[in-house]
């Protein structure tokens, strides 16, 4: 089987002869791969295609992330504090990357609920295409296409707090920006499933570790129901639809269901979300990916990782329906040890 039926299968609830193993994005960080094809990495014009495959070839991985592509980001200017580049994305914020740090907005796309009223999304018909299919037509990965909803997107656009604030003061205005957020994903992942994506997978963080940003009730009045319109119309192209969010779902599991996903990635057991568990509950509806703690990947031993590797699939995968991969990515801070005995441990767990 081929390792693009293998999460096929998976995600049709069948069980395999082996249970597929990948990472969602772009899955591992620059300097993962780095330690991880050592002399192997490569640099120049070719050198993202050529690591990333080298890298999954390497690792076993079934699955490659990829994306229909727009613009390059524009620099505009230099932080006065940082000294790091300003630049400008194509749906109009800026950020910076503060040494040490992570990504930071710098502006957002709107500072009153009047203004983001009249933001216009951006127009993104002749985004491209190629990287996608490239992927598609030269390997035998399962290729999922990776994009947004409203939701995560929101705030990353105007800052946490701005946005949290304006749900309670300006719903309507925020029931519309989803609204435009929603639409211009869904054209993303209409030209995604022509490229020839196997998969969609919504970016689309929710929760806290502890339970979701706001109370459920709100996503299931304002929210939820254009997101069940954006994956309903998504399905119409025959593709699975996986979604992923960090955090604590327990309590929107059946909306999620109720909006047409096929499968849940990220499950992290820090936040409560076991998937042998969530399995008992809620394996006749959807297939599962993730459940490995990124920071056992950081911090445990190559023993600890593979005995958590090999219970977890134990534990999980009678009935089919898990894929195997980390709760988020790869980051930085992993011990590429570590990765390898991950990754080992799934190929050694035959039927």
């Amino acid at each position: 089987m081929i390792r693009r039926d293998l999460v096929i299968a998976a995600l049709d609830r069948q069980e395999t002869s082996r249970i597929p193993v990948g990472e969602i994005g772009g899955g591992y960080t620059e300097d993962i791969i780095k330690a991880l094809l050592d002399e192997n990495y490569q640099t120049g014009p070719d050198s993202y295609y050529q690591n990333h495959l080298k890298v999954r070839q390497f690792l076993g991985a079934d699955i490659v992330g990829a994306r229909v592509t727009g613009p390059p980001v524009e620099v505009i200017g230099t932080h006065p504090d940082w000294k790091t580049e300003i630049f400008k994305d194509h749906w109009g914020a800026t950020y910076t990357q503060p040494p040490e740090a992570t990504v930071q907005l710098v502006d957002p796309i709107a500072t009153t609920p009047e203004e983001l009223e009249n933001w216009t999304a951006p127009d993104v018909s002749n985004f491209e295409k190629s990287s996608l299919q490239r992927w598609k037509t030269t390997t035998d990965l399962f290729v999922m296409s990776t994009l947004n909803a409203g939701f995560d997107l929101g705030y990353e656009l105007l800052g946490f707090e701005r946005f949290m604030m304006w749900t309670i003061q300006a719903p309507d205005t925020m029931k519309h920006y989803f609204e435009k957020l929603i639409n211009t994903n869904l054209e993303l992942a209409l030209m995604s499933a022509d490229a020839g994506a196997d998969a969609i997978l919504i970016a689309d963080d929710l929760a806290f570790n502890t339970g979701t940003f706001v109370d459920p009730a709100y996503l299931r009045r304002d929210y939820f129901p254009l997101l069940k319109n954006m994956i309903t119309k998504i399905k119409t192209t025959g593709l699975p639809v996986i979604f992923h969010s960090d955090g604590d779902l327990r309590t929107i599991i059946p909306d999620l269901i109720d909006c047409g996903i096929d499968a849940l990635q990220s499950c992290d057991p820090n936040a409560n979300m076991d998937i042998p568990t969530l399995k008992k509950e809620y394996g006749q509806d959807l297939a599962f990916m993730g459940n490995i703690d990124v920071d056992l990947l950081a911090s445990g031993s190559q023993e600890d990782v593979a005995r958590t590797t090999r219970e977890l699939i134990r534990d999980a995968r009678q009935g089919g329906g898990f894929i195997l991969s980390t709760s988020n990515v790869v980051a930085s801070y992993c011990k590429p040890e570590n990765v390898i005995a991950m990754y080992a441990a799934a190929h050694k767990e035959l039927v």
